[in-house]
């Protein structure tokens, strides 16, 4: 007679056995976890041609905005560094992207004379040499849309031949700092770039098109520019022709363009940035219309060839009546401090 029972007991529990044991067949077809590359400018062995070792110093107290380094390594008796974030911090309660934050910290934190961020870069590099020290500065955008950045330094040595071998591994990290700038060129620069850049110079700031942007005293603004144009009423280069009824014929057409505004600051002849200067007339008005508060400045040009006009713009947070006339003060002060300064800016560099 045959032992059935025990027989399905011992082929059911093999069955069991198997179905543990062998994986199924879709997990075998998983692909494995994909590890980030490492880009070319954050390779640090490639570069410096040595192996790393940890840095003796602590790091830069300046670069404590950008958060907590992915990795930060030394070689060359301390004198290379490299810090590297896989990935940029984004800051709470900003008007400016993450990218042209994280830059304008590490530019700052190397004291370069960087440009402004630009909306349409995907990365840029930037320099800051002395005679004892060399740093390089980079921010880019990698295959998966994440922001990182790195930072070089370099103290050459004293030894002739040690300090040319140190170049020579040095032109390698300026070679990987080139291949992020060659598809993020500068923008061409007007007379009124120059001059807001020179104005804006130590702020957080991002070319947006043709809308430039930064904060100021905490404050979030944005300059709009309409090019060269004319006025209804004659507007004079020198200073020695402005007057009194000129401004206030503007002022009547600048109530009528605009009947729902409250005039912060009437239409007024700016004084020059060094007292007695012979500059030439510089014009500004201030107004809130609506959410916004608004200022403008005039720049007539020499021989009637125009007038260069930029209105910065800042918009007001949803607030009571009484708190937004506050806050619209508080902004019709900074954008009257910064039109001034660029018309001062204007002055330096093209009168």
């Amino acid at each position: 007679m045959t032992p059935t029972r025990p027989l399905r007991r011992l082929l059911a529990t093999a069955g069991a056995l198997c179905a543990i044991l062998i994986p199924p067949a879709h997990a075998a077809s998983r692909k494995p976890v994909k590890t980030p590359t490492t880009p070319a400018i954050a390779d640090f062995t490639q570069l410096s041609g040595a192996q790393p070792r940890d840095c003796a110093a602590p790091a830069a107290p300046a670069l404590s905005g950008l958060g907590e380094p992915t990795m930060r390594r030394c070689a060359w008796s301390q004198r290379v560094e490299m810090v590297y974030w896989r990935s940029i911090p984004t800051p709470a309660a900003t008007c400016l992207q993450p990218a042209a934050i994280a830059w304008h910290r590490l530019t700052q934190a190397i004291h370069a004379d960087a440009p402004p961020w630009n909306s349409a870069w995907s990365g840029r590099t930037v320099t800051m040499n002395t005679s004892e020290t060399r740093q390089l500065a980079a921010i880019w955008r990698g295959d998966d849309g994440q922001w990182s950045a790195a930072l070089w330094r370099w103290q050459p040595s004293e030894k002739p031949d040690t300090r040319t071998w140190q170049a020579g591994h040095w032109d390698n990290v300026t070679k990987a700092a080139h291949a992020i700038d060659a598809g993020n060129p500068l923008p061409a620069a007007s007379k009124l770039f120059v001059a807001w850049r020179d104005a804006s110079q130590g702020k957080p700031r991002v070319l947006d098109g043709d809308t430039w942007r930064w904060v100021s005293d905490k404050t979030c603004l944005r300059l709009e520019t309409s090019g060269i144009s004319q006025t209804r009423i004659h507007l004079p280069y020198s200073r020695d022709d402005a007057r009194l009824e000129q401004r206030s014929g503007m002022q009547v057409l600048l109530a009528r363009r605009f009947p729902d505004a409250e005039w912060l600051q009437p239409f007024t002849l700016l004084e020059p940035g060094r007292p007695g200067d012979r500059t030439g007339a510089k014009f500004v008005a201030v107004w809130r219309e609506g959410a916004s508060v608004k200022g403008q400045l005039w720049i007539p040009l020499r021989d009637d060839a125009g007038i260069v006009r930029a209105r910065i713009v800042s918009d007001l947070a949803p607030a009571s009546a009484e708190r937004q006339k506050e806050l619209a003060k508080q902004r019709a002060d900074v954008i009257g401090r910064e039109l001034t300064a660029l018309a001062h800016a204007w002055e330096v560099r093209h009168e």
